[in-house]
């Protein structure tokens, strides 16, 4: 593939996948667990998120029923079956797909490291997007809002996300809500 990857898109993903808990994020199969909704009890790789979400159904990425492959546009990825599908939605070589939705053996860190699922694929993201000059380097302290609301509104939007917010997690999934990837700490708790 030689298109150039939607970094925006990959924003998008990242600021989705930031708004689950950790504890319904696994990596591997798109969806390990099917709960009774997907609050409660449904647990899914980052792809397979993504493949519930509006914004990612429209772009052609969807889930089997079975929660085992990803289809694009209906149709199962060849080798690898999982990434060839993320590859054609973000416009990236198939390599680099692996790399950033693999299983955690692919991770830096891995098994070792004790980092959540979530919190592996988010560094990986991260890294990844910092070294294709995606994301700026974040100030220590910005400079005093000069009180304008939108200067307030973004400040205390910085200033209050929070994981822990998780009553509009997994809602985002079927709503489409999206944060901004600039937005988020590069190191929060799970």
């Amino acid at each position: 593939m030689t298109s150039t990857p939607d970094f925006e898109l990959l924003k998008d993903a990242y600021a989705i996948i930031d708004g689950i808990p950790a504890a319904a994020i696994a990596l591997g199969a798109p969806r390990t667990k099917e709960g009774p909704s997907l609050g409660e009890g449904t647990v899914c790789s980052p792809e397979g998120w993504l493949a519930l979400h509006p914004r990612f159904n429209q772009l052609g990425l969807t889930m089997q029923a079975d929660g085992k492959a990803l289809l694009f546009n209906d149709e199962p990825g060849t080798w690898p079956a999982i990434t060839e599908p993320l590859a054609r939605v973000f416009g990236l070589p198939t390599y680099t797909a692996a790399q950033l939705f693999g299983e955690r053996s692919m991770f830096t860190g891995g098994d070792d490291s004790g980092h959540s699922d979530k919190e592996l694929w988010q560094m990986r993201l991260r890294q990844f997007l910092q070294q294709e000059g995606q994301l700026g380097e974040t100030p220590a302290r910005e400079p005093a809002s000069t009180g304008a609301p939108e200067e307030l509104a973004e400040e205390n939007l910085r200033n209050t996300e929070t994981e822990s917010d998780e009553s509009r997690s997994i809602e985002s999934i079927t709503t489409g809500e999206r944060r901004s990837v600039e937005s988020i700490p590069e190191n929060r708790p799970p």
